[in-house]
């Protein structure tokens, strides 16, 4: 677990600690209608809880989607044994949300990634307050044309 000096720059939520996010309120610089570059977090939740509650990921994967201004397509959840871990993806017009789940280790895979309008800052939320993480790590990539990452050339 991390020291208190390591999460000097994080803020308190619920028992645990959210790392901060880019501040900038740029979607990124795509062509001009908001569909490049695409934001990918992804989210690592240590110590949380609700791991293998299908219907409360369920529910808030939906408020999730809604709070981002994102489009539905598909959603499906499977569920490894009873109590077991839950793995389940939302498939967006915007792109999509997954999530792997391990209760036995109190531990959490999110994975969100939403291009145009769609800010997957604004779905965290409603997954946080489910599972209640004590220590988060969230990693934010701009992906599309131009991110400036690394090109390889096929």
């Amino acid at each position: 677990m991390a020291g208190e000096a390591e999460l000097s720059t994080h803020r308190r939520f619920g028992d645990g600690y959210v790392p901060p996010l880019p501040t900038s309120t740029s979607l990124g610089t795509g062509n001009g209608s908001g569909e490049l570059p695409g934001r990918h977090l992804l989210i690592g939740m240590h110590d949380a809880g609700a791991l293998d509650d299908v219907r409360g990921i369920e529910a808030a994967f939906l408020s999730a989607i809604n709070a981002a201004g994102a489009t539905l397509l598909h959603m499906h959840f499977h569920v490894f044994t009873p109590g077991g871990g839950v793995t389940g993806t939302a498939s967006l017009a915007e792109s999509h949300m997954s999530i792997h789940t391990w209760p036995e280790a109190g531990f959490a895979a999110l994975d969100i990634f939403m291009c145009g309008l769609c800010d997957p800052r604004r779905s965290m939320q409603s997954i946080l307050n489910l599972h209640r993480p004590r220590i988060i790590d969230i990693r934010y990539v701009v992906r599309g044309a131009g991110a400036g990452v690394l090109a390889l050339e096929a």
